[in-house]
């Protein structure tokens, strides 16, 4: 360690900073003062008290030498730097200190104007940071735990346009004169990350899509700044850009993302649920709401922080005009965020059982479960359907089910229920002789040493009393670290049922749902007040509102009971040889078809399911240009189309092309796609269908 042979004195400095005009019944902020060095190094703090009083006690060097005192609003930190404070509005005065000086008072009284707007430039910054993961094509967002959240902020836009260089500013002359024309297709732009905050302040992507097209066409639409652009000099367009903040913020990102710099302003910390939240100061010399700027790092292997979020250019990832108090919304890819189990707020009151979803399709939209409107009547052929599977299309459903159970913790910490199972049976059936067995996890993070450590915790099938094929209740906290979903699938399921290995091909089946004590007792929900719950949000990212299970005839004795339709049946996808009128079809060798002027083609096929739980598509090609397309649900699953001989062997030709074909070849390409779903994504593998046949029309 250094040290230093100089000679140093002591000083004792007296502070008088009072808040001039303060009224006895108004709210004061907490106030301190700060000694730092000439070179801005801090060298004493203290509180003010009630009389606007502090004393500083420093050490300085034998030699005259100089002092910078501020006093301003109270940090709480133990090395507050000189620029923050400044940032913040504190009032500052140098002094000289001669060589044979022991004591020093100074007189800095604190104008209404100052001190007043301390309290009004607190901000609280509040958010949430997920790990956004594609599972079948299905975003879904996890919170990351466990997380330290920077905030920055980025300069105004006042700072920003007059470092704009003059060939871009001329650039930006172009595009708010002459617009990129709407409608268009997107343009990308290379290096260009996600996430674009500057217009709505939600994530989206960087790139001069639509939306960024649009704030072209918005700023062009602006009369003073199309004026400016066209006849202005640079320094009155420079005045206008500022004046039109709004307008201009998202061409800064596509134009200029590099011309910015940020400082830190705060710290946060995320919670299991990745929520964080703080309060910073603004700038006194930023009238405006703060723009904002975030990264985030995650500890890992007990020594390694690792950056999980920090997107750039920073001036496309940055939130405009924050409003104070709302909330953030950042999102990681970064394969190294761990992440924690979802928990959105359920609202259910206590004691509560929530028959969430089967994977990820909530019960709310399955028909004779939910009570959402927009399933309308539950009808013999509708019930136990997933509503809007595919727009306007309820589908059955197939492949593994993953019923999804979520429960309040005061039953396993407070009513001493600890497992449920669940079983199923055919609605014929009189009694549920058949449970789920297949083995369910949840998995947690933690650190062994300098190791970060992932655990599975087993759930069941386990055995309590004379019971088996039980479950636990997921205790609200792993036996060491936090809930992590290394497998978003896997990790979010309460069950497997396996509808293909128990032989079910179409019909309905209904689950149970039971609930049991340590020992292995059944509980009796009534004794113990707990209730049953279905959602009634129709998503599954924010807050669950729920509806009570028994005012929907789902709950029977002290068991949940939901009825499903299940299809596990293929499809089936034939093409018919083409035929001209009624007579000459194309033959399976060569698929020759001749023809004659006026004549026209019949093309039939076979698109089916033995329920109709199938949509399908079919398209004929001549050479690399479709001349016929068709598609929809199979219905009675028989088709046919007649086209003449001369739409198709001139309908849609390419530019190349300078006179209709005499002798073409034909592609007909059938594919029937089964509606069933397991929860997660439709079923194809085994469920689908296709079929392709070729043939030439010549003439005869």
């Amino acid at each position: 360690m250094a040290t230093s042979n100089n000679p140093t004195r002591r000083i004792t400095l007296s502070v008088n900073a009072p808040l001039l005009d303060k009224q006895a019944n108004e709210s004061a902020p907490a106030t301190a003062v700060y000694a730092f060095s000439p070179g801005g190094a801090l060298l004493a703090q203290a509180q003010v008290d009630e009389r606007g009083q502090a004393n500083l006690d420093l050490g300085v060097g034998v030699d005259a030498t100089g002092l910078r005192v501020l006093a301003g609003p109270a940090t709480g930190e133990k090395q507050p730097q000189l620029e923050e404070l400044l940032r913040r509005g504190a009032q500052e005065q140098h002094l000289r200190v001669d060589a044979n000086m022991e004591k020093l008072q100074v007189e800095l009284a604190l104008p209404a104007d100052i001190w007043r707007v301390w309290l009004l430039n607190r901000c609280t910054v509040k958010g949430t940071l997920q790990k956004r993961v594609l599972r079948d094509g299905i975003s879904i967002d996890f919170p990351v735990c466990r997380a330290t959240v920077e905030i920055y902020e980025v300069d105004p836009i006042w700072v920003i346009v007059p470092k704009i260089p003059k060939n871009l500013l001329d650039r930006l002359r172009e595009v708010i004169v002459q617009p990129i024309p709407l409608p268009g297709p997107p343009v990308e732009r290379p290096g260009f990350a996600r996430a674009m905050p500057a217009l709505s302040n939600a994530a989206d992507t960087h790139r001069v899509d639509a939306q960024s097209i649009a704030s072209m066409h918005e700023a062009s639409g602006n009369g003073a700044l199309r004026y400016a652009a066209m006849s202005s000099s640079d320094l009155a367009f420079r005045e206008a850009l500022i004046a039109n903040a709004v307008l201009v913020r998202p061409l800064l990102c596509w134009l200029v993302p590099l011309l910015v710099s940020i400082r830190r302003v705060g710290t946060a910390y995320t919670d299991d649920c990745g929520h964080f939240r703080t309060t910073i100061f603004k700038s006194i010399f930023n009238p405006d709401q703060p723009d904002l700027y975030f990264k985030a790092t995650q500890r890992l292997f007990g020594f390694f922080d690792v950056l999980i979020y920090g997107p750039t250019p920073i001036a496309c990832h940055t939130w405009w005009n924050y409003v104070c108090g709302s909330e953030v919304s950042l999102y990681t890819t970064h394969p190294l965020a761990v992440t924690c189990a979802p928990c959105p707020p359920i609202i259910a009151g206590a004691n509560w059982v929530l028959f969430m979803a089967i994977g990820n399709f909530p019960t709310s939209r399955i028909h004779g479960i939910g009570n959402d409107p927009s399933l309308g009547a539950t009808t013999a052929a509708n019930r136990g359907m997933a509503h809007d599977a595919q727009p306007g299309i309820d589908a059955p459903w197939g492949g593994v089910l993953r019923p999804r159970l979520e429960f309040d913790n005061s039953l396993r910490d407070l009513l001493g229920v600890k497992y449920y199972r669940l079983s199923w049976k055919h609605t014929a059936d009189a009694t549920f002789t058949k449970q789920l067995t297949a083995t369910v996890n949840r998995h947690y993070a933690h650190m062994v040493g300098t190791d970060l450590v992932v655990d599975a915790y087993l759930l069941g099938p386990k055995t309590a009393g004379g019971e088996s094929n039980l479950f636990e209740i997921p205790p609200s906290v792993p036996p060491f670290g936090q809930w992590s979903l290394p497998d978003v699938v896997a990790d979010t399921e309460s069950g497997e049922f396996d509808t293909v290995a128990a032989g079910l091909v179409d019909g309905l089946v209904q689950l149970r749902v039971e609930l049991f004590d340590a020992t292995g007792a059944p509980v009796n929900i009534g004794a113990s007040g707990i209730r049953y719950f279905v959602p009634t949000s129709l998503d599954l990212s924010g807050t669950i509102h729920t509806v009570d299970a028994a005012t929907l005839g789902l709950v029977v004795g002290n068991t949940m009971i939901v009825t499903l339709h299940v299809n596990n049946e293929p499809c089936t996808a034939v093409i018919a040889p083409p035929a001209i009128g009624g007579g000459a079809v194309a033959d399976d060798c060569c698929g020759v078809l001749h023809y004659a002027p006026g004549d026209t083609v019949t093309m039939g096929w076979t698109a089916s399911h033995p329920h109709g739980y199938a949509t399908y598509s079919f398209g004929v090609v001549r050479g690399v240009s479709g001349v016929y397309a068709n598609g929809g649900v199979v219905g009675a699953g028989v088709f046919s189309a007649t086209r003449t001989v001369g739409q198709l062997l001139s309908d849609n030709l390419p530019a190349t092309c300078t006179e209709p074909c005499k002798v073409a070849g034909f592609s007909e390409n059938l594919y029937v796609a089964a509606t069933a779903i397991d929860g997660w994504s439709r079923l194809s593998a085994g469920y689908d269908a296709k079929d392709v046949r070729a043939f030439v029309l010549a003439p005869t």
